[in-house]
């Protein structure tokens, strides 16, 4: 009899979910973590001072808070201290004359701040919060079970028969467009179009990139459908609440163990060896890890098996940046409706981001990255002392192979220096900060390789049923038995623990 029923390695979102999941309904469970804590990219610190708690990668918790996990084990999360704040004022950009565009949990407000902005492209938000109302139904069934699958493919099935040739090759058309090309087709004025494009750089979409759109389509919309969620005092509560659901039903954790080695026999995994020597068996095991740091936990002789070394052609997304501040008062925006707002993007416009993510990829540190500036106690003030501040920032996109050592903190500087010229006074306000460059975050976390936080690249070639490559969909390797989960598997990147959901599915 195996030591486990399952083995979880990584104490990601997705690990932790799929690990409770399992416990729940009865499995032997046990996760395994390097790091001190789990959490993964779900990490909160006090990295300025004391009193300031810091989301140091992730923050918008909002597709776990609509995502499998929470659906099943809400009671139970509740229960461990899961404590969410929402925010009705999502998102907003800000452009160099002075406006801001800004999104509410709302359309008439939404509404009226067109009115003030981009009057022409009313029509054109209202139609598209219409089809995100009708297409919802449709989109996520292909978003939330394994690709390929039947359920999926009976699911599209469904929705060619129900919204007719048109509009379903409407919808497949929306997946494979560019957010230059969506924005364009569906709006006129460039603030607009740069208040939607702004998603795709959450990713790696330049606005160029082929897929895009959807994203874009998903999260400006649907911000104004679902606002945003925050973790109370922190995006920690999510890993700290799994923690306690884990062992509450049984399940183990261990943290600051390394696992050096993947045991197999006969192509099947059958558990796993630590740094310590310890063998640990399991019928299967699970990897929350990023796919292409695998190979290096098999044999050689797996190693060498064309289907296993496939996974060299997995290629990373670009570099981000995290800096955080502890500020005195939050930014004095020219434009003042976004000191309303959680998140405020700094692109300005779509050209500057293609410039942004086309200067990045060629190796080139981006004039004017594209920039996502939380401000996350305007709505949880319990994250700073009284009347104090932090501001979240993560720069999009950077280029692979810079010496960081040299250039973070100058090019922090320069980041700094494009908030001032939209928050005049921004500089005397803060206390302290601290800079993450795409080195430290691979530093706190081996999986965001080279600084890549969405744990490789999103583009077509690597995404839907094709993520992360051929040989290894659906959440399975070439090993029998050995499963992945994590961003860098099926439906990708962000807080959702979707991943984690369909292997825990597959397995009970």
């Amino acid at each position: 009899m195996s030591d486990f029923d399952t083995i979880i390695i990584g104490g990601g979102v997705n690990g932790m979910g799929a690990a409770a999941l399992l416990a729940k309904r009865g499995k032997r469970v046990l996760l395994l973590e390097s790091n001190e804590k789990c959490g993964g990219a779900i990490r909160t610190e006090e990295v300025t001072l004391p009193g300031f708690r810091h989301d140091l990668f992730a923050t918008n918790l909002s597709l776990f808070a609509g995502g499998p996990i929470m659906a099943e084990l809400k009671d139970d999360l509740i229960k461990n201290g899961l404590e969410f704040v929402p925010s009705n004022k999502p998102f907003c950009s800000v452009f160099p004359d002075g406006k801001a565009l800004g999104v509410i949990q709302d359309f008439a407000a939404t509404e009226a701040n067109l009115k003030r902005i981009a009057p022409e492209d009313i029509q054109s938000w209202k139609a598209l919060s219409e089809n995100l109302g009708r297409l919802a139904p449709h989109i996520l069934p292909i978003l939330g079970n394994e690709l390929p699958s039947f359920k999926v493919a009976k699911a599209l099935l469904k929705s060619w028969r129900t919204l007719g040739t048109t509009e379903f090759l409407s919808l497949i058309r929306l997946l494979l467009q560019s957010t230059r090309a969506f924005t364009a087709e569906n709006f006129k004025a460039r603030e607009t179009r740069a208040l939607a494009a702004s998603w795709g750089m959450h990713l790696d979409y330049g606005p160029d990139i082929a897929g895009g759109a959807l994203f874009a389509f998903l999260e400006s919309i649907g911000g104004q459908m679902f606002g945003m969620v925050l973790g109370k005092s922190g995006a920690d509560v999510i890993p700290n609440a799994l923690s306690k659901v884990i062992q509450q039903y049984g399940g183990q954790i261990r943290t600051s163990t390394r696992v050096s080695s993947i045991t197999s026999e006969n192509s099947q995994a059958t558990g796993v060896k630590l740094e310590n020597g310890e063998v640990i068996s399991a019928k299967d095991v699970i990897a929350n890890l990023n796919p292409a740091l695998i190979p290096n936990l098999l044999s050689r002789e797996e190693q060498s098996r064309p289907e296993i070394k496939e996974i060299d052609k997995f290629v990373p997304g670009l570099s981000t940046m995290m800096i955080h501040l502890a500020m005195d008062k939050l930014p004095q925006w020219t434009a003042q409706e976004a000191r309303e707002y959680n998140y405020v993007h700094i692109g300005p416009y779509i050209d500057d981001m293609a410039l942004a993510y086309a200067e990045a990829a060629a190796g080139k540190l981006p004039s004017t990255p594209t920039l996502v500036i939380g401000q996350p106690t305007l709505t949880d003030p319990s994250r700073a002392p009284e009347g104090k501040h932090i501001l979240w920032i993560q720069v999009r996109v950077l280029p692979h192979g810079i010496d960081w050592s040299k250039e973070g903190e100058r090019y922090a500087d320069h980041v700094i220096d494009i908030i001032e010229s939209y928050a005049p006074g921004t500089k005397s306000s803060i206390l302290s900060r601290a800079v993450l460059t795409p080195t430290d975050l691979e530093r706190f976390n081996a999986n965001l390789i080279g600084g890549d936080s969405l744990g490789g690249s999103h583009h077509i070639s690597q995404f839907f049923f094709l993520r992360p490559l051929p040989a290894w969909s659906r959440h399975r390797t070439p090993l029998k038995n050995l499963w992945i989960c994590g961003s860098g598997t099926w439906p990708g990147g962000g807080v959702g623990g979707a991943s984690g959901a369909i292997v825990a599915n597959s397995l009970s």
